[in-house]
This record gives C-alpha cells, sequence and structure tokens, in this order.
C-alpha cells in the first residue's frame, strides 16, 4: 500500500515493500509519478519515489541549487528511516543521485540518462564560446514558452505525449496532474543554472559505490529546433557517447538502442530488469 507523506515541504510516495530500500529521483519538471510504470518490474525492494523541490506537491523553491537537493534527500531518508539506500534517478535526478553519492552514504546509484552537458568539453566540434551561446540560447527557448497550468489542458497534452512516444496514457495524465503545471517554464534557468560546470563524468570516475549508467541510444527528434540549438545537442549527443565509451571496466554503462532519454517510460520492464539485476539483497 502507498503512503503519501511530507518530509521538509518535500512530498514523497512510500510504495513499502520488503528488501532494499531504493529512493527515485525524478527528472526536470516531472513528478514521482514517473515510476509508476517501472515499479510493477521491481518485486522484493522497498521503494520510495519523492517529488523534487518546486516539482509536483513538494514546496516552491527559491533556489534549485545542488545542495539544496542533497539537502532534500537527506530529509526523506531521515524522514522514512532508510537502510543506505540506493538512488535511482532520471535526468536531474540521475545528477542529483551521482552528487548525493559523491559526498554522503549510499548503497549504490543508478542514473538513467542523465549526463549534464555543463562543461564545454561534452561538446565537440564546438568552441567553449560557442557551447556557453547556444546553451543561453537553448534555454532562453525553453524558458520562453508558454504556461499551461489549467488542469484539462495540461492532461490533454500528456496524453498527447503518451500516445506519440507508446507511452502508458494513464500514468503519464496522473503525472500531469500531479505536476500541476510545475515548475513554471520561467524557472527553467534557476533550475538548469547548478549544471554549469558540473562534471558528471569526473564525479562518477571518483565514485567509490557501485554505479550504473543507463542511456538512451535513440537518436532524438530535433527538427523542431532552431539549427544552432540543433548542432549543440548534436554534438552533446556525440560527446556523451565518447565520455560512456571511455569509462572504467567497474562503472556499468548500458545503451538501450530502443529507447530516447526517458528511457524507463520507453522500457519500464528493461530498466526494471536492470535496476533488479543491480540492486542484489546481498550487496545492502
Amino acid at each position: 500500500m502507498t503512503v503519501e507523506t511530507r518530509i521538509d515541504g518535500i512530498a514523497v510516495l512510500d510504495h513499502g515493500g520488503q528488501g532494499p530500500d531504493v529512493l527515485f529521483l525524478h527528472g526536470a519538471n516531472r513528478t514521482a509519478l514517473d515510476w509508476e510504470p517501472v515499479r510493477p518490474h521491481l518485486p522484493g525492494l522497498r521503494l520510495v519515489a519523492m517529488d523534487l523541490r518546486g516539482h509536483g506537491r513538494s514546496a516552491a523553491a527559491s533556489t534549485y541549487a545542488w545542495e539544496d537537493h542533497l539537502a532534500d534527500v537527506d530529509a526523506v531518508i531521515r524522514g522514512l528511516g532508510l537502510r543506505r539506500p540506493w538512488l535511482v534517478g532520471h535526468s536531474l535526478g540521475g545528477m542529483i543521485a551521482v552528487r548525493y553519492a559523491a559526498s554522503r552514504d549510499c548503497a549504490g546509484v543508478v542514473d538513467l540518462d542523465g549526463f549534464g552537458g555543463g562543461v564545454p568539453t561534452l561538446y565537440p566540434g564546438l568552441t567553449p564560446q560557442q557551447v556557453r551561446e547556444r546553451r543561453a540560447e537553448q534555454i532562453a527557448l525553453y524558458a520562453g514558452a508558454p504556461a499551461v497550468t489549467e488542469p484539462g489542458q495540461v492532461e490533454v497534452q500528456a496524453r498527447a505525449t503518451a500516445e506519440r512516444f507508446g507511452w502508458d496514457a494513464e500514468s503519464e495524465a496522473a503525472r500531469a496532474r500531479r505536476a500541476e503545471g510545475r515548475p513554471l517554464p520561467g524557472e527553467l534557468p534557476a533550475l538548469m543554472a547548478p549544471l554549469d560546470g558540473y562534471d558528471l563524468f569526473a564525479e562518477v570516475r571518483a565514485l567509490r559505490v557501485p554505479v550504473l549508467l543507463v542511456a538512451g541510444a535513440r537518436t532524438p527528434d530535433l527538427g523542431h529546433l532552431p539549427q544552432r540549438v540543433r548542432e549543440l545537442t548534436g554534438a552533446l549527443v556525440r560527446g556523451i557517447g565518447r565520455e560512456l565509451a571511455a569509462l572504467p571496466d567497474r562503472v556499468g554503462v548500458v545503451r538501450l538502442e530502443s529507447a530516447g532519454h526517458m528511457v524507463h517510460l520507453d522500457e519500464p520492464a528493461r530498466v526494471g530488469e536492470l535496476i533488479r539485476e543491480f540492486v542484489k539483497p546481498s550487496r545492502n
């Protein structure tokens, strides 16, 4: 039975279960309900999901600094008495999980397609100046999008997105209702600011706990973006591929050819299998 609670302003879904504790961290502009398609594939684990600050039913956020996110994770772990949990995160949530493991104690990390993009070396073929300029253009593009907060419209858009990508429509609609249009597009610059200068791959190499990186290998659809932003994104895809290939053998890397950035929604059963294989009871 799922129990919803609130810990220091953070909305938490405690799904219960027996076995190692697993804490889910969703990506930017998503919610704790992102994990509903994956949960049925994770028997034998105690599962907890939280809405990141400023998302879903969590309290509004004035800042999105890394330490703020890490303090929120601390509060949830402490509030629920989680025992050295495994952290599973997608996109921004994956980066938060890696950052947490770099400075705090946890059993290990699963990062689903959360690789940053805040360092120029991740963009082969572009100069640092070009990267800075085009990243600013990219963030301004998304930040300038019209806010959609009317519940009916939000849900209609969510169902259309689910149909387009083959996701579970009911889960996506429920996620959209929970989000209530938060955070607003104008908050994106603040939400993305901590990524500037952050080198996830350098941090992964220094981790002393088990880490699994799962990348969506399907080529993203960039046709709707301005050319300069398309070039930026294409360079990032190549740079991430290069970095993944160069990681030491002790870092687990899986590329899912049939999945895009939303790996857990594109391939929930396979992602669940990967998490189960990685989070073994004997390791906690």
